[in-house]
């Protein structure tokens, strides 16, 4: 319960508010609640349809050379959405898209080469201290 409450601080800014009164605090409270709820369901629908994670089996296997692709977290979401209404708004729909796109591909590399990586690697060091 702590660690959705911590997340839901930093990922939504539940935390973020100087109110007075009542009807203003349960007005910033709702609608970051609804705004994590959304990306907590985005995050799982993609996780649901997501493949299975690639892992090791013993210490001493040696990595994969694909280890697969991370699923959809939170935070991610919370990026990659914040990051479409910004940049479809400021500017001009060539540039956004190109942006866009970069920053889509940049999200995609980095699931896929350096988390599911390090997950592969922090699983295999899990391995090697049961034994």
């Amino acid at each position: 319960m702590e660690d959705d409450f911590q997340d839901s601080k930093s990922t939504v800014g539940l935390d973020q508010t100087q109110v007075r009164l009542y009807r203003a605090w349960k007005r910033h409270v709702t609608l970051t609640m609804a705004a994590l709820a959304f990306l907590a369901v985005l995050a799982g629908i993609e996780k649901k349809a997501h493949p299975a994670p690639v892992l090791p089996e013993d210490s001493a296997q040696a990595p994969a050379a694909d280890c697969g692709i991370i699923a959809l977290t939170v935070p991610e979401a919370q990026r990659l959405f914040h990051l479409f209404a910004t940049l479809t708004t400021d500017l001009p729909p060539r540039t956004a898209h190109a942006r866009l796109t970069l920053h889509l591909r940049w999200s995609h590399w980095r699931r896929r080469r350096h988390q599911a990586r390090a997950r592969w690697h922090n699983y295999r060091t899990r391995l090697a201290h049961i034994v």
